[in-house]
């Protein structure tokens, strides 16, 4: 039997391709105990080191019941040809897995931070056909959802769904839940679906002069409201509060020295002639009101708030100003836009680089302020 008619009696009989199609001559006599390993290759290494097979390629097939392995190594195109196509349709997407790492953060007071969530998960195991896991620590639990379908927007809505399950939550239990992660991914027809988790991070051990240094280094207000800004975002878990905790800092260091668009004449002859308009004649509140707005440097400024951080950014990122500012008034807007507004369906690219910005931003302030 010829090594095509013996490929396709093996997928007759349910055997699958896995890995890859090897071409042997990319295979170094160094990574062949690793490689053998790894796939658990049936054939001697001699076989794959062996010259006479350098123009051959390797095909590996398993049976998903017995786990049995077969391989077969050929120089026939035909063969090699039908494999790849075999893999590819093994591959093509057939469903979306949506994994989302779940947390309860707080309660109706501050005190309460501390929630286990056994008897709440158990009794949501199976709701919608979502499986339900309790997680590895206190008060978070893992959500595993297996769509028949690879629409973004069918993917969208469930995700939706799943944030409309934690606010019913959050009214039913009085607590507050969060999406700390989630991933999407395919689900191919025949292979393994890979979803990845959030990142973990070893920590670097730090000591008194390291602390002394940093300490030092914070000892005007503005480099002590930077580094609290940065440490506030970093503990928030939405991206909307995190860049919040951001603005609020990155205002404070680089948003001072406003002064008012009028002096004191120019808002002195304006208020006379708004009392020559009649319906604010005899209405001193509202003129009194008018003199404020008129007055304020925070309402009406010479510089707006943004040109003036922009500015005053600048030159510690070495950008220019109108780059800068740019860069300010996209994360003015997206934070009083999600300041004020719960969005969902929501793209948070545009957010995110604005946080990263802002990260930046206070970083390098903190650097100049050490160097200096």
């Amino acid at each position: 039997m010829d090594d095509y008619a013996k490929l396709e009696r093996l997928l007759a009989e349910d055997y699958f391709v896995i890995g890859r199609v090897f071409h042997l001559s990319k295979l170094a006599p160094e990574s062949i105990a690793n490689f053998v390993s790894v796939f658990s290759i049936q054939l001697a290494p001699e076989i794959l080191l062996d010259p006479s097979n350098k123009t051959k390629s390797l095909v590996m097939l398993r049976h998903p019941s017995t786990g049995q392995q077969v391989e077969i190594v050929t120089s026939n195109e035909r063969t090699i040809s039908r494999a790849n196509e075999q893999l590819r349709y093994q591959q093509e997407p057939i469903g979306t897995l949506i994994r989302a790492r779940c947390a309860a953060l707080g309660g109706r007071t501050s005190r309460q931070r501390i929630f286990h969530l056994n008897r709440l998960v158990a009794s949501l195991d199976g709701l919608w056909g979502w499986k339900f896991i309790l997680g590895d620590t206190v008060g978070t639990f893992e959500v595993v959802i297996r769509l028949k379908s690879t629409d973004t927007g069918a993917i969208e809505e469930t995700i939706d769904k799943l944030q409309r399950l934690l606010d019913c939550l959050a009214i039913s239990q009085q607590v507050g839940f969060h999406i700390q992660h989630r991933s999407v991914a395919p689900i191919p027809r025949l292979a393994p679906s890979v979803s990845s988790g959030p990142e973990e991070m070893m920590l670097s051990p730090v000591n008194p002069e390291e602390i002394g240094n940093i300490e030092a280094t914070l000892s005007s207000r503005e480099a002590s409201v930077a580094a609290r800004g940065l440490s506030q975002a970093y503990c928030e878990t939405s991206m909307p509060s995190r860049l919040s905790m951001l603005w609020a800092a990155a205002e404070e260091v680089f948003g001072g020295g406003a002064r008012p668009l009028l002096n004191e004449e120019e808002v002195k002859y304006l208020i006379g002639e708004a009392k020559r308009i009649e319906s604010l004649e005899n209405d001193l509140d509202r003129l009194k009101r008018l003199k404020e707005a008129l007055s304020s440097p925070d309402r009406l400024p010479l510089v707006t708030r943004n040109e003036r951080m922009a500015k005053a950014i600048a030159p510690i990122m070495s950008r220019s100003v109108d780059d800068v500012y740019r860069k300010v008034r996209t994360a003015s807007e997206l934070r009083g836009k999600h300041g004020h507004q719960l969005l969902e369906n929501e793209n948070w690219e545009n957010i995110e680089d604005s946080e990263k910005f802002l990260q930046e931003t206070l970083l390098c302030y903190l650097k100049k302020q050490k160097k200096s």
